[in-house]
């Protein structure tokens, strides 16, 4: 699991990214789906799509192209997380990681009707609702190994300073167990179509 965050640091997405992954084949729908211009269209692979890296930038820009078999990935080069309504409303499944200057959100995620959150709580532990879709991988990634003795500042206990990377691993297993692909280098050297983001339309 170390491996995948190790490689998107390797190609400078440190500051933070979000990640979504989606269960269809159709890559330029999904763009559609999240609110890309077609018309923007730009092939290219991620070193030069990251030549416009500004995490919660006003220019929204997604990279996005096929994933594994009947999947699609989108990255998020610039601006806030995508949207991901219309992904629900075309009964997509998806998920969501989103990680910003050290600090990793719960896990966004949609089973084609309804969505939910993976929540995180002590070091590592994944909290999600029986019966979720996610659960059987969640269950297949177990606790996290070596877990860190109990952390005090002054009278209150606090997180263990790897809390953030132990639950960015599991959200990225779980994500590849899902999609039947993990990121290493071969992934981030595809060429996908990198595109701004539509601004909404004005009522």
């Amino acid at each position: 699991m170390a491996d995948q965050w190790e490689c998107l640091l390797g190609a400078g997405l440190g500051r933070g990214f979000t990640g979504t992954w989606v269960e269809s084949g159709d890559a330029e729908a999904v763009a559609a789906l999240l609110g890309a211009d077609l018309a923007s269209r730009q092939d290219c692979d991620l070193a030069t799509a990251m030549a416009h890296y500004r995490p919660m930038a006003f220019t929204e820009r997604l990279w996005t192209g096929p994933h594994a078999d009947g999947w699609t990935h989108v990255l998020t080069i610039s601006g806030p997380p995508p949207v991901t309504t219309g992904l629900t409303e075309a009964g997509l499944r998806f998920l969501q990681i989103r990680t910003m200057d050290g600090y990793v959100h719960d896990l966004l995620y949609g089973d084609g009707v309804t969505t939910a959150w993976a929540t995180q709580r002590w070091y590592g532990e994944i909290i999600t609702e029986p019966g979720s879709m996610v659960e059987p991988c969640l269950r297949e990634a177990g606790p996290p190994t070596n877990i860190p003795e109990v952390v005090r500042f002054g009278s209150e206990i606090t997180e263990p300073k790897d809390h953030n990377r132990a639950c960015l691993e599991i959200f990225l297993f779980l994500t590849g167990r899902m999609s039947s692909r993990f990121i290493d280098p071969e992934w981030l050297g595809e060429k996908r179509a990198l595109y701004t983001v539509s601004p909404p339309s004005v009522m």
